[in-house]
């Protein structure tokens, strides 16, 4: 349980990351498209440096802390880790857990796709609004499929 708690917690953390470096770059450009009448690609290396740090910790961790020591890391590396079951009861927990996940994604998709109508309303003081929505449809959906696991896996 733990495995899979660290993993979709370090998910989110990679997903915020992301959507930060995405909506900084954004607004960076869009400064400097308006700014110059040249096109000069400038932007803050602060959200891609941790980025990267944050995957080269969760790189080094997740490989260490493997269930399956015999794997290489190139084998290792296309393997998603939070499906590395066990047993027969932890295949059913992920089971669970994979189909609640998507049902949220089937939920929080259309209520997304349905904020896009107004986003004309505030795209001038939420630019990077379309890049949060996505990345709150993976963490709401992996923050399900954590609780959903546990839940299971606690039962």
């Amino acid at each position: 349980m733990k495995h899979v708690v660290i993993q979709s917690i370090s998910s989110i953390i990679l997903y915020v990351l992301m959507a930060f470096l995405f909506s900084s770059f954004l607004s960076d450009m869009s400064k400097t498209v308006i700014e110059s009448d040249r096109f000069l690609v400038e932007f803050n290396l602060l959200p891609l440096l941790l980025l990267v740090v944050f995957g080269i910790i969760w790189t080094v961790y997740s490989f260490n802390t493997r269930p399956n020591k015999q794997l290489s890391f190139a084998q290792w590396s296309v393997r998603m880790t939070e499906f590395s079951e066990v047993d027969e009861r932890e295949q059913i927990i992920t089971a669970k857990a994979t189909k609640a996940a998507y049902v949220s994604f089937g939920i929080s998709v259309p209520i997304l796709m349905g904020s896009f109508m107004f986003y004309p309303l505030f795209e001038e003081t939420l630019p990077a609004y379309p890049i949060y929505a996505l990345a709150s449809t993976l963490i709401i959906a992996t923050l399900v499929y954590m609780t959903t696991w546990i839940r299971g896996y606690r039962h």
